[in-house]
């Protein structure tokens, strides 16, 4: 009895919390440390969270796609967990150091607004490892920020209450315009959404209060978007801002064979916002 009762025990603890497959660790390269998020199995999906927020806002797709695949998430520097040194480092050098965890694979990269900017620098650099290239509400490095008048009044904005040290003004107004949309009213988001993303926003800002975060490439990626040969997919929602659905198209126009998706109703969080229906966009691209 006792045995089996040790046996039970057991079996409850190895059922509770993560499995050996899910495993959050960091990972040190340039004396910085990154935090660094993997789970499930087969083919990997690399995610690059966007700016102010961290790997944890992929948290819906880790739900919907850890049956199915490996999926590997990180924070950048300034982001999440992780501890910078202070040592200048690009974006897609700290991408390439993790994929070296799986050399002989190679990777379909999600990267939202920040997070595409870093994808696209590193499917220039490395275009041997990219499975596929999924854009989501894509930044573009030498994009001329901003062509949205509401979006530039909203950074203005931001930058004085940066200068103040005011970090929940700061955040209140990045999430505004990057979260629900530079001409929506908050009132229309689901409050639980509204609530945790503000909750992570601010969080990012006073955790690391005007860190430096990776490098973009030195040579900026909108002077070589033809040079992505990748199947390559971008997904923006209507209600973003005017700058991001104008990055979209050019992407869309200027990568061979590219595809734009739309999704109505939503703004730049689209994942967080509406997972089952980008779940289903993503899915789709996975299997295509």
């Amino acid at each position: 009895m006792k045995t089996l009762l040790t046996f039970l025990i057991l079996c409850l603890l190895s059922c509770n919390g993560k499995s050996d497959a899910d495993t959050e660790s960091f990972l040190h390269f340039k004396q910085h440390k990154i935090q660094l998020s993997t789970t499930g199995k087969g083919k990997p999906l690399l995610f690059v969270h966007g700016g102010y927020l961290d790997l944890d806002m992929w948290q819906p797709q880790v739900e919907a796609f850890k049956d199915s695949y490996t999926l590997i998430r990180f924070s950048d520097l300034g982001h999440g967990k992780t501890v910078a040194s202070g040592e200048p480092v690009k974006g897609h050098e700290i991408i390439r150091e993790i994929t070296k965890k799986l050399p002989d694979e190679k990777y379909t990269l999600i990267g939202l607004s920040w997070g595409a900017m870093l994808s696209v620098d590193f499917a220039l650099n490395y275009p041997e490892k990219v499975e596929k290239l999924v854009l989501v509400s894509p930044g573009l490095n030498g994009w001329d920020y901003f062509q949205d008048s509401v979006a530039l009044q909203n950074y203005q904005g931001r930058q004085e209450a940066i200068k103040k040290g005011d970090t929940l003004r700061a955040a209140k107004l990045f999430h505004q315009n990057w979260v629900v949309g530079p001409r929506r009213n908050p009132n229309n988001l689901h409050p639980d959404f509204y609530e945790r993303s503000l909750k992570m926003v601010y969080r990012t800002m006073r955790n690391h209060w005007q860190e430096d975060w990776s490098a973009l490439d030195s040579i900026p990626a909108r002077n070589r978007l033809e040079e992505i040969q990748v199947p390559t997919y971008i997904i923006i929602g209507s209600e973003d801002a005017e700058d991001i659905l104008l990055i979209a198209e050019e992407y869309h126009v200027r990568i061979p064979h590219s595809k734009k998706i739309i999704l109505p109703n939503v703004a730049h969080l689209l994942n967080m916002e509406a997972p089952e229906r980008f779940n289903e966009e993503l899915q789709g691209i996975l299997v295509e």
